[in-house]
């Protein structure tokens, strides 16, 4: 499909030019679209116009079902026409999506990155998400000739249930561990300590996780009760870590497993 607009190309330019200061064009691009399935509609803006149309002409948006899910995925576990469209581009060593759902609405925020990302850079652009929400959506809804359709056929009431594909990157959320001393932690578990000791709050965990609030809480009790603190304060688990040699510096390599 073809998207060509002046209008769309313009609000991409004045992205790129506002956002210069939180982002290395030259290493990353960044996407952001709205989609509500109950109006069938989408809004996009990126810093790569060319990018953007790119995605469309090759009608990815007939495949947007496999984005709607809360949480990280990586493109890795898509479909084979999304890594068709990745090799287009130089900046495809990383290629991230961040998915927030409110209702029948889905946020994105998609990030191509021509070097690994460490996990503190990607909460870095995690973090960023709300401020470029506010920003698009302030321009969103002053210029109704940039919206597009919703094409695909996704129900409103949709609910996203990711399917887990006979994928050997899948299996890595199962097998794939971490080992401090006698203390063994799977990969989900590092994910969320990583988040913690970044001063990431048990709801923003949850999101980035693709979980429920109370999952997390579970999921962080059980790293407690791993390292024998069972019954420790937020203040005491970074303690418990410091003191098993679980720093910020030794998890980068997680987000480059998905």
């Amino acid at each position: 499909m073809n998207i060509e607009k002046k209008s769309l190309e313009e609000i991409c330019t004045n992205f790129t030019r506002y956002f210069s200061y939180y982002f290395d064009w030259n290493d990353v691009d960044v996407t952001f679209f709205h989609v509500n399935l109950a109006n069938k509609e989408i809004h996009h803006i990126s810093n790569n116009y060319e990018w953007l149309l790119t995605c469309w002409e090759d009608d990815l948006d007939l495949h947007l079902s496999e984005r709607l899910s809360p949480g990280f995925q990586y493109w890795s576990n898509y479909s084979e026409i999304y890594e068709k469209t990745l090799a287009k581009t130089e900046k495809r060593n990383v290629k991230l999506d961040i998915c927030n759902k409110y209702g029948n609405i889905f946020e994105i925020i998609s990030i191509n990155s021509k070097k690994l990302l460490s996990l503190e850079n990607t909460l870095e652009i995690y973090q960023t998400r709300p401020i470029i929400a506010d920003y698009a959506r302030n321009i969103w809804f002053k210029r109704e000739n940039i919206i597009l359709p919703v094409r695909a056929g996704i129900p409103s009431s949709y609910k996203a249930i990711k399917e887990i594909k006979n994928n050997p990157k899948d299996l890595l959320d199962t097998y794939h561990h971490m080992r401090f001393g006698k203390i063994r932690f799977t990969r989900k578990e590092m994910v969320t300590i990583g988040l913690f000791l970044s001063h990431c709050k048990i709801k923003e965990i949850s999101t980035i996780q693709g979980c429920s609030d109370a999952s997390e809480v579970k999921r962080i009790q059980n790293i407690k009760d791993k390292l024998g603190c069972s019954n420790a304060s937020s203040s005491g688990l970074f303690k418990a870590l410091k003191n098993h040699g679980i720093t910020q510096a030794c998890l980068g390599i997680l987000v480059n497993c998905p």
